[in-house]
């Protein structure tokens, strides 16, 4: 055996232990003691409040928002998530990490198709026999002979030919006979008469003129001319000369050649760039350099079970006649889609279209010209309104040797903070169709974000190692908190989630499916609206795990809830149940409210109205601000069910902004027990915030109309401490779920 055969073999040899070592080397270099650990890095020398864990100062001092004492930040209290890793310069280096940017762009595909040219079945007539008989003579004397309309194509004796004949030589003499009698009842009689023979050779298949001929003959012939129905290539012969035919045989067939198909081959992964419509280019090799168009008319809804491939139909026209049914042809389908997978064709922007011929496209809605059927706008077709100009209709795209896929999972590396040493995290991310060597994003990343497309593997290797969520094992190191630990914070802000999740549940239970994309979205919009930045330092890196992976199954949801909306319900109940058990928190959907009396309602948004403006006038510190809305507020608790007149009392009796503050506080927990029984989520947005220095350290509550902190019981003293502890409202969505949500 020669030396240059031999050598493969002997490099396949050393790949393991070269292999071993790499890994070895990286892990050396990740374990450096000099090197920093990615939450420790961070936090070193960093001093924190306990009461307000946002602050973060490099020296020790006092709270700039509490006055209290600042802490140590200790490990794992900064904001990187489970996933994040730092690494020196130098292991950088030896790893050869690359990162390359998230960009949004057309995501533009030339796809490559074979196939073969074939009859237009819509233009192949097939002539059968309308009368039995014998061919006597057939004057097509093969399969593919060129006809005209017209021609004749064969001759049949038949007796019942014969009689109809006579029939009708009779009527004609019969008519004449009348009007020679000048009767009009006579006349009109055998008129009926004639007509009715002449339709019975109609049905026959004889032309006008072959009837006209007979009526003047004075004898019946009992032979009859068929003659072609089309131009055309004769594609079948279903009978000779001499064979005896009946009522119903095929005889013929004649195919047209204006127009053909050309039957294509289609890959699984080709079909997200395929729609009915979409303009074909393609080339035969018997016309070198010529070039053809056609639109696709038909794309098979089955995949062929061996091959795995889907059947394509494209309508091409042929005047010339220089395609030929069996020539050989090499298709392209250049597309570009927008960030819904949508595509962007310049041509038929705005445009209507029949839904069963391609090839008929207006400016204005109307009716087809072939089958008469309505057309139909082109966005209802799967293209996009917009263009490839419009930037924002663009989707995120991500190199595909980014993206690390484990079943149904997808990970990539994202480079994050400005420190010298390179900082990374791993996130999950949901994909779409590949685009040459990227991936449309659905849902993870953000435009401009740089992801690692060299080295992402021996990033998640070290996270392996240190056991910590990765790519095999996503719960890696993580713990199941019990519920009576959960934070009570998150918590509060968590029950919107579960509403949402009933009202999802409900409309997939009844069938109600076109409420379910705008339920998935409030869904979606309740978890963004969480106030991540109040909770403490171990929550906080849970809830960084988990949040986006309840997007991304929210994105997925969106799209399998237009076809199994009961499968969709319970994969996302699995992914919210899955988070519930590491923070702690319930997991069953709350069943929806029964609606409350509408005049009830009116009076407690009048009395929330009321409320949050005297809130924000306390927070002001104006006294005289504050007065006006307490009196207003005290007017509306007055008709409030069930209001405790001493809370009511409290407020109006109340002289300077102390008692003011004072009485403040039982009012909102009267309103806040008002929304609880018969309000949530119908009230408009109420978060619950709560200030723990308030009334000597004792703590109070307050209610805002969005998640943010002016309060009411310091003012400027200490405008913003406090912190979100409860939603009492299903935050609206604000946008439709698109494919670059992340958090």
């Amino acid at each position: 055996m020669s030396q240059s055969k031999t050598f493969p073999k002997n490099v396949a040899r050393l790949r393991i232990p070269v292999v071993i070592l790499a890994g070895f080397l990286a892990g050396w270099y990740f374990g450096l003691p000099q090197q920093k650990d990615d939450a420790g890095a961070e936090s070193a020398g960093l001093w924190t409040c306990s009461m307000h864990p946002q602050i973060r100062q490099p020296d020790p001092g006092l709270c700039p928002i509490c006055s209290m004492d600042l802490i140590p930040l200790q490990d794992g209290g900064e904001q990187g998530g489970l996933r994040a890793l730092s690494v020196s310069a130098e292991a950088s280096a030896l790893m050869d990490l690359r990162v390359s940017p998230i960009v949004r762009e057309p995501a533009s595909v030339h796809v490559d198709l074979f196939g073969k040219i074939a009859y237009d079945e819509r233009n192949v007539n097939t002539t059968t026999a309308r009368i039995g008989g014998r061919i006597d003579r057939f004057y097509i004397d093969y399969t593919g002979t060129g006809v005209s309309k017209g021609d004749h194509m064969a001759e049949i004796y038949s007796p019942d030919l014969f009689v109809a004949q006579k029939d009708l030589i009779q009527a004609t003499s019969g008519v004449e006979r009348a009007r020679a009698s000048g009767t009009a009842a006579a006349i009109q009689t055998q008129q009926r008469i004639l007509d009715s023979a002449r339709e019975r050779l109609r049905l026959l298949q004889l032309t006008e003129m072959q009837i006209d001929a007979i009526s003047r003959k004075a004898s019946p012939d009992d032979h009859v001319t068929l003659f072609a129905p089309n131009d055309g290539i004769v594609t079948q012969r279903f009978v000779t000369e001499g064979t005896y035919i009946k009522t119903g045989d095929p005889l013929f067939s004649v195919a047209a050649l204006d127009t053909v198909w050309l039957n294509l081959e289609a890959y699984e992964s080709d079909l997200p760039w395929l729609h009915f419509a979409q303009d074909v280019a393609f080339t035969v090799d018997a016309l070198p350099g010529k070039s053809f168009r056609g639109r696709i008319a038909y794309i098979d809804q089955e995949i062929d079970p061996m091959r795995r491939v889907v059947r394509v139909r494209v309508n091409v026209k042929n005047d010339d006649r220089l395609l030929k049914p069996g020539m050989f042809a090499r298709a392209k389908v250049d597309a570009k889609a927008d960030a819904d997978g949508r595509v962007i064709d310049p041509g038929l922007a705005g445009k209507w279209i029949s839904p069963m011929h391609p090839e008929v496209i207006s400016d204005s809605p109307g009716q087809c010209t072939i089958c008469g059927m309505d057309l139909v706008p082109a966005e209802q077709l799967g293209y996009a309104a917009g263009s490839a100009e419009d930037s924002k209709n663009n989707p995120l795209l991500v190199p595909a040797t980014s993206v690390l896929k484990t079943g149904q999972r997808s990970l990539v590396y994202v480079r994050a903070g400005a420190s010298p040493d390179p900082e990374f995290e791993g996130r999950e991310i949901v994909i779409g169709p590949r685009v040459g060597d990227r991936y449309i994003v659905r849902s993870g990343l953000s435009e401009g974000e740089m992801v690692v497309t060299r080295g992402a593997f021996k990033l998640d290797s070290e996270l392996q190692i240190r056991a910590r969520p990765s790519m095999m094992n996503a719960n890696a190191g993580m713990v199941e908190i019990p519920a009576a630990e959960a934070d009570k914070g998150l918590l509060g802000q968590w029950s919107p989630v579960l509403r949402s999740l009933g009202r999802l549940q409900q409309a997939v239970e009844s069938g109600n499916t076109g409420v379910i994309p705008d339920t998935l979205a409030s869904l979606s919009a309740t978890i963004s609206a969480i106030q991540s930045e109040m909770l403490p330092p171990d929550t906080l890196t849970q809830w960084k795990e988990f949040a986006p992976r309840l997007q991304n199954a929210l994105v997925l949801a969106q799209e399998e809830s237009k076809h199994h909306p009961g499968i969709m319900f319970s994969k996302l109940t699995r992914a919210i149940e899955e988070a519930a058990r590491f923070l702690g928190l319930p997991s069953q959907p709350e069943a929806m409210s029964e609606s409350a009396d509408p005049a009830k309602l009116a009076t407690l948004r009048s009395a929330l109205t009321a409320y949050h403006a005297l809130a924000a006038a306390l927070a002001a510190d104006s006294l005289t601000d504050a007065e006006e809305h307490r009196n207003a507020l005290v007017s509306i608790l007055k008709d409030v069910e069930g209001a405790e007149p001493s809370v009511i009392e409290a407020l109006d009796q109340a002289t300077d902004i102390k008692a003011l503050r004072l009485a403040f506080s039982p009012g909102t927990t009267l309103l806040s027990d008002q929304i609880k029984a018969y309000g949530k989520d119908q009230v408009g947005n109420v978060y619950v915030a709560h200030c723990p220095m308030a009334f000597d350290h004792t703590g109070a509550d307050w209610l805002t109309p969005k998640p943010e902190i002016l309060n009411p019981y310091f003012g400027a003293e200490m405008l913003n401490c406090g912190a979100i502890s409860e939603n009492l409202s299903i935050a609206p969505a604000a946008a439709p779920m698109n494919s670059d949500h992340h958090h």
